[in-house]
């Protein structure tokens, strides 16, 4: 597989945004860069007047200016495409030096078809008249404004559509290759081409090397993807692809050379070239096919072992397409299931699930595999060939072109019994422990908290009151309740009597008193309520409403009168030191009041 290039590194220097080790996924950067030297070499190659640098070997037509911006041009404009996202700047900026090429090339084309000099064949550098493969002074040939035009349409249109990129490039490849053979095997220029400049070879070679990077920007759509990698197919490709290069090139230098010293004429020198092409394409086959063979022979032996694993798992081991249906099931399934393998082979795996897991199963299963990530651990229900269903848990793998997934499910029936078993236990001493934590900390006559609970409660009031500000802690009031004569009520009525006195006041209480204000039995008939948030004067009018509401109340005792009770009450605010029991003290205080001045009343400040 082709990685993708690293994201483009921001700096002036080109060579600090190759990677270190390059592979074929970099071709595009390292051919772009390798053009655009070309060019620059040429151009420098004009500016000193140096022909050396012009045509690499002298004598040779020399690449013109033009044409060597061209190579500069596109040469960085591919590099940078190959090295940016779609979103980024620096793509703007790649394809606008590609087109700036390409229409160096249409405009040079147009001349050649009108006959028109525009006036961009010698406007960098003087070509002086008489130059080498050169009719037209400073002019690239028409060849190269061709290749030009289709490398740059090539580019520009991009991924978007990959079998256009492919021809154009394609066809200026087979250009600039034909003109290399040219330069090497010596070949006379077609008549037609006579009147017009030839394409220089160092042209033709750089061309050769921007049509690569060109072709390479397709990414994992390219050609040359499948070159990729150290996989055994990619190096049979590899190896081929140098063959099918490397021999007739060999065979045909071989030939003309001895052609060339006399040692046969033509005929006999195209005979040579097919006996000698044949034999080393025969040998390279058989090479070939002996390899071939022993992969093969090493797949099989891998399946073969595959095969042997999958059947001896004591795991129920399945593949599923992609529409769910079972492709292969080892003999797991019959020995937990019930399924013999053939009875499961193009059957829905959602047959078998319960219908209360269908929907969560079904979910789960599709959304990972449109992800194609794994499924973790999971349980769902499957249907026993018995009509009965058993726990599975199972785990799956969707295969990397999502035709398929590997599934491995395990029958966790008892394990998943167990564990019912043992949170409903769970539960029910949860719900136990919660009843006697109750009970120890309420009143089991009334239901108010008790005497612990209340304490406990007030240390960890004072506790959070300390870590306020004095600034922006609430009023808090303190109230409390004395049932009046409550012996008496004991003595003359019994304590049956006195118990239901307390359940009917204890019943007030809930019913008046917010969940957040603290309410407890204090001690006998005496009851105590800390309530935040409230004044003094707040607190009183609750209390009076509780008092009032007591008095009005008859307790029944099963009597033919019912008895009447009364209550007292002491009210007070706590100081800014937010001190309880100096609070619980003043309401005493108020308590023992209201009591002197004749009971059933509330007295507070």
């Amino acid at each position: 597989m082709i990685t993708r290039l690293p994201a483009l590194r921001r700096g002036p220097a080109w060579h600090a945004a190759l990677p270190r080790r390059p592979t074929l996924a970099d071709a595009p950067a390292w051919a772009g860069l390798a053009a655009a030297t070309v060019g620059i070499v040429a151009l420098l190659g004009w500016f000193l007047d140096a022909d050396t640098l012009k045509s690499v070997v002298r004598g040779l037509p020399t690449m013109k200016v033009n044409a060597a911006a061209s190579f500069m041009l596109m040469g960085a404009g591919v590099a940078l495409l190959s090295r940016t996202t779609v979103a980024s700047p620096g793509r703007s900026v790649g394809l606008a030096l590609v087109g700036a090429a390409g229409s160096i090339a249409l405009v040079t084309g147009a001349e050649y078809i009108t006959g028109v000099s525009l006036g961009i064949d010698q406007m960098l550098f003087r070509d002086p008249a008489g130059q080498v493969g050169t009719a037209l002074a400073g002019r690239m040939s028409p060849l190269t404004a061709i290749c030009f035009a289709l490398l740059s349409g090539a580019a520009l249109v991009g991924a978007r559509a990959p079998r256009i990129v492919i021809a154009l490039s394609g066809l200026a490849l087979a250009v600039s290759v034909l003109n290399v053979f040219n330069f090497v095997f010596d070949a006379p220029v077609p008549p037609f081409l006579a009147a017009y400049s030839q394409m220089a070879l160092n042209t033709a070679v750089a061309m050769g090397v921007l049509t690569v990077g060109v072709i390479g920007l397709l990414g994992p759509a390219s050609p040359f993807a499948p070159l990729a990698g150290r996989s055994p197919a990619t190096l049979l490709l590899r190896g081929a692809l140098a063959l099918s290069v490397g021999v007739p090139l060999v065979m045909i230098w071989v030939t003309l050379e001895g052609q060339q010293f006399g040692l046969y004429g033509t005929s006999y020198g195209i005979s040579l070239r097919l006996v000698g092409m044949m034999s080393l394409g025969v040998i390279a086959i058989l090479g070939s096919a002996r390899w071939v063979k022993d992969l093969e022979t090493k797949r099989e032996a891998l399946e073969i072992e595959r095969d042997r694993f999958f059947e001896l798992s004591p795991d129920m081991l399945s593949v599923v397409s992609a529409d769910g249906r079972f492709q292969r099931v080892n003999g797991a399934w019959e020995t937990s299931l019930g399924y013999r393998a053939e009875e499961l082979v193009g059957r829905s795996a959602s047959d078998l699930i319960h219908p209360d897991d269908l929907d969560r199963t079904i979910a789960e299963s599709v959304r990972r595999h449109e992800a194609g990530e794994r499924v973790d651990p999971f349980l769902s229900r499957l249907r026993h060939a018995d009509g009965s269903y058993r726990w599975l848990e199972w785990v799956a793998q969707t295969a990397p072109d999502r035709s398929v997934s590997f599934a491995v499910a395990r029958d966790v029936t008892d394990r998943k019994r167990k564990e019912d078993r043992r949170a409903r236990q769970h539960r029910v001493l949860e719900s136990r422990n919660e009843t006697l934590s109750e009970r120890v900390v309420r009143d089991p006559l009334t239901g108010l908290h008790n005497r612990r609970y209340f304490d406990a409660a007030v240390a960890r009031l004072e506790r959070r009151w300390r870590r306020v500000p004095a600034g922006q802690l609430p009023p808090v009031s303190v109230i409390v309740f004395d049932l009046d004569h409550f012996g008496q009520v004991n003595k003359l009525n019994g304590h049956q009597a006195g118990d239901a006195v307390l359940r009917l006041f204890a019943g007030l209480l809930k019913k008046r008193f917010r969940e957040k204000d603290l309410v407890a039995r204090y001690g006998g008939e005496e009851f105590v309520a800390i309530l935040e948030g409230a004044t003094s004067t707040e607190a009183i009018r609750i209390a009076e409403n509780i008092r009032a509401t007591l008095e009005r109340a008859a307790v029944d005792i099963g009597t033919d009168a019912p008895i009447r009770v009364t209550v007292s009450a002491g009210c007070a605010q706590l100081g800014d030191e937010r001190d309880i029991a100096a609070g619980l003290s003043l309401a005493d205080v108020w308590l023992a009041q209201a009591k002197r001045a004749g009971r059933n009343q509330v007295v507070g400040l």
